[in-house]
């Protein structure tokens, strides 16, 4: 698990050094065709540090090894508690055949079976005919022993009866690399468990396949543990909605009153009808717009609640009281003596934020973006959009006025030369190597000239200039970007918007690349972490159990495999031998290039001194 998380979190500093390197030269830009600014990489950088703290929380130790305190453990010991409960269905079978075994050698050693001891305690003799009757009964108690003791465990257990009393099986849904290493994970600790306390493991994605490859599988005491996306954000409301579908169309299989038993594991705090469990692991991370927006409507709906609440109560109290007293009550005194008019907590009622499910986010969102499209529909006006027009056209006339007199020699193309001299002659202030940024910027077929077209982009984007000279470069030229200090993601951009009338919905939608990555490259990684603490919890008990029982004779390490190996390897298909020779080789003709520059150096030099000194003698 350590090497999973550490790899993925490696893949991730590799993503944002690549992405970094991309922004940072507008060739490498236009050639890769990446969609990804600056600033998505700013709010994937503190999530990215915020991880940290999460982490600490789902494995209940800190970054430095040391335990943290029981108040902060919630999360890791609601996935224990989750593992403890599937090691008691795995571990049932062996129990049972223990109490069986214990029920036998007591009944045959001492000759008395239970219900043949209980009709003799009550006087019934053996000679007489019922007592074959009691016999026949004492045999069947024998042959359903198991299933009687299995019945029992669960009675004490407080687990649901109707399962089947076979192995279990555990299918695990999630993002493929979540899902399938979650697999490799629980496979390889239960590699060398007792095939009476095996299980059967699978993994598929909710999103995608499980619901055609697993779901005609699924029988009563299934194991189903599904990872939701983080629903709360637009980008990812749908993919939520559909993990859902899912687990309930899989918990919806019932036989003889009985289904599967799921768990879910997400940042959403709404819990699934029909599943088992909802273990929330907690976001350590600032809201994003659009969470933002639902939250204030959410807080305005709650202090509108409260006031009507307040003011029905005042006045089923005022009823008969003086105007005196009513318009004292209007006014309550504080601490310091001084009157407020209703004083309701906004802050108090953000506080109480509501947990909504799959189907209630899209439809959230969607309800607002009806009233965004409608918002505009009714500010449209055609005499506006007419006058934009106009404007529009106006502002490329204007451009080719300018394209032309910049086109000094009039070959119908701008030269980087042309494109200089004329921003600087405009403001001399300009500097040649922002200029030689802006003009990379618009060559998007990097012909080295500017056409027409472009050079309408470079005229429209005023501002380009100057955010090129603020960019923070280190000495390789590279583009240094720090994690975002907003207190919400979209702060800024909601209080700088240069357009008042765009929704702050729309505005969240420029966000929707930077919730995709906190999805693959962050929420992920946590619900693997805590599928890993929940399946170790339950591959311990399972571990520990057979010693307990057989002082210590029996017993296996869930560490190891039948391969006797910690981590099962694959088979190189290049012999190593190979690539050692290879590598040599390789060695050996950069030595022989170098060499042979070396040389050619060294002659041009001599031929150069001698030649010069033919010149001299002449």
């Amino acid at each position: 698990s350590v090497s999973v998380v550490a790899t993925h979190q490696l893949l991730t500093n590799i993503f944002e050094h690549i992405c970094v390197s991309i922004i940072s030269e507008p060739s490498f830009r236009h050639v890769s065709g990446a969609i990804i600014t600056e600033l998505d990489l700013q709010i994937l950088e503190r999530c990215n540090q915020e991880n940290i703290r999460a982490l600490e929380e789902i494995v209940c130790v800190d970054k430095h090894g040391g335990e943290l305190h029981e108040r902060r453990c919630k999360t890791e010991q609601e996935l224990r508690s989750a593992g403890d409960l599937w090691a008691d269905h795995i571990l049932e079978v062996p129990k049972a055949y223990i109490m069986s075994f214990v029920y036998v050698m007591v009944t045959v050693t001492s000759g008395w079976p239970l219900i043949s001891g209980l009709a003799t305690a009550s006087g019934l003799r053996s000679s007489h005919w019922a007592f074959y009757i009691v016999r026949f009964l004492d045999a069947c108690l024998y042959f359903w022993l198991p299933q009687i003791n299995i019945t029992i465990l669960r009675l004490i257990q407080g687990r649901n009866l109707r399962h089947r009393m076979v192995g279990r099986t555990v299918v695990i849904g999630d993002c493929p690399w979540v899902s399938q290493c979650a697999d490799a994970f629980l496979s390889k600790i239960f590699a060398c468990s007792y095939s009476i306390a095996g299980l059967n493991v699978l993994s598929a994605n909710p999103a995608d396949h499980l619901v055609h490859r697993h779901t005609h599988r699924v029988v009563r005491g299934s194991l189903l543990v599904c990872g939701r996306p983080d629903g709360r954000l637009p980008a990812l409301t749908s993919l939520e909605a559909s993990t859902c579908l899912s687990v309930n169309q899989a918990s919806s299989i019932q036989s003889i009153g009985g289904t599967c038993e799921s768990i879910t594991i997400g940042h959403n705090k709404s819990k699934l009808p029909l599943s088992k469990r909802a273990i929330y692991l907690k976001s350590h991370r600032p809201l994003f717009l659009s969470e933002k927006v639902l939250d204030d409507i959410d807080a305005h709906e709650d202090l509108v609640r409260q006031r009507k609440a307040k003011k029905s109560e005042e006045n089923s109290v005022t009823r008969g009281r003086t105007f005196y007293e009513r318009a004292a009550s209007f006014f309550p005194l504080k601490k310091d003596g001084s009157s407020s008019f209703l004083e309701l907590s906004l802050s108090r009622s953000r506080k109480a934020k509501t947990a909504r499910s799959s189907a209630s986010l899209l439809g959230a969102y969607v309800d607002l973006e009806k009233q965004a499209r409608k918002k505009r529909s009714e500010t449209a006006d055609v005499f506006r959009a007419v006058e934009t027009m106009i404007k529009d056209r106006q502002g490329i006339e204007n451009a080719r006025r300018l394209f032309h007199e910049i086109d000094s020699d009039g070959n119908g193309v701008i030269g980087v030369e042309e494109f200089i001299a004329a921003y600087q002659k405009k403001d001399p202030n300009l500097s040649e190597e922002h200029l030689h940024r802006l003009f990379a910027e618009a060559d998007v077929d990097d012909d080295g000239m500017l056409q027409f077209d472009e050079f309408v982009k470079v005229s429209q984007m005023p501002n380009l200039v100057g955010e090129l000279s603020v960019k923070n470069r280190d000495s390789r030229g590279l583009t240094q970007v720090q994690a975002s200090q907003e207190r919400y993601f979209g702060e800024e951009l909601r209080k700088h918007s240069l357009n008042p009338g765009v929704s702050s919905l729309a505005m969240s939608q420029s966000q929707h690349f930077s919730m995709e990555l906190y999805e693959s490259r962050i929420a992920s990684m946590q619900r693997f972490v805590a599928m890993t603490v929940m399946f170790h919890q339950m591959g311990m008990r399972v571990q520990t159990f057979f010693p307990k029982i057989s002082f210590g004779y029996w017993g296996y390490r869930m560490d190891r495999t039948h391969s006797i190996m910690r981590i099962a390897s694959t088979a190189s298909p290049v012999s190593g031998a190979d690539v050692r020779e290879r590598i040599e080789e390789l060695r050996l003709m950069l030595k022989i290039e170098s060499s042979v520059a070396l040389i050619a150096r060294t002659w041009r030099k001599y031929s150069m001194e001698k030649r010069g000194q033919v010149t001299i003698t002449e």
